[in-house]
């Protein structure tokens, strides 16, 4: 009997939008031992693996565990097309332990969720490197975030703080920073240096199936 025969079983969840995809995954980590793919809650499993989009709205998202249960801490890991640096960084910050490109190997795929299991980040190697990249650029917060989405939607000033619930001259304000940030003196390059940078990233459908694979 192998060494991976007594190596404790890992309970993965996958909750990715495109169905190939999780179907693929699913295979590849039924493929080992050591790995239990399941369909029940993703709070019972040890590792979630999921797309970009769902990872980082779960990953901020507050745990309910059910009642009389301890909170179990989760560890995403996104297999995903979204490559951009500033992508990368914010699904970061937002809590994803592990990010992989869609275009991974079964193996690299199998020891990102062995370390993400175990507490620990995986980054693939071109992964880390663009987010390197961002370390020295400013970094925009959340309502800028919130604020720069909606001016590439070409929302004005008034719009865009009726729709945040927030005043036009601290929207201003906003547009003030982001416009620094970026490099930018006007509104149209600032769009264009987010979508560059991958800040205005292009979001996986929120209609999408985001279902267990079974």
């Amino acid at each position: 009997m192998t060494a991976m025969a007594h190596a404790p079983q890992i309970n993965v969840a996958i909750a990715h939008h495109d169905p190939y995809v999780s179907t693929g995954i699913a295979s590849l980590l039924r493929a080992s031992t050591d790995f239990t793919v399941q369909a029940g809650s993703p709070e019972a499993a040890d590792v979630l693996v999921t797309d970009y989009a769902t990872g980082v709205l779960r990953a901020t998202a507050p745990v309910r565990p059910p009642v009389g249960r301890r909170p179990k801490a989760a560890s995403f890991l996104v297999v995903t097309d979204q490559d951009r640096s500033w992508q990368i960084r914010r699904a970061v910050d937002a809590g994803v332990r592990g990010y992989l490109l869609q275009d991974c190997s079964a193996n690299e795929l199998s020891d990102a969720v062995r370390t993400v299991a175990a507490g620990r980040r995986y980054l693939s190697r071109s992964v880390a490197e663009r987010l390197l990249d961002t370390l020295a650029q400013a970094i925009p917060t959340a309502r800028e975030l919130e604020v720069l989405q909606l001016m590439a939607r070409g929302l004005s000033n008034k719009d865009i703080g009726r729709l945040l619930g927030i005043g036009e001259g601290t929207v201003k304000t906003h547009v003030k920073a982001i416009l620094a940030k970026l490099g930018e003196p006007t509104r149209t390059g600032a769009i264009a240096e987010a979508m560059r940078r991958g800040l205005l990233m292009d979001e996986e459908p929120p209609h999408a199936d985001t279902s267990l694979a079974s």
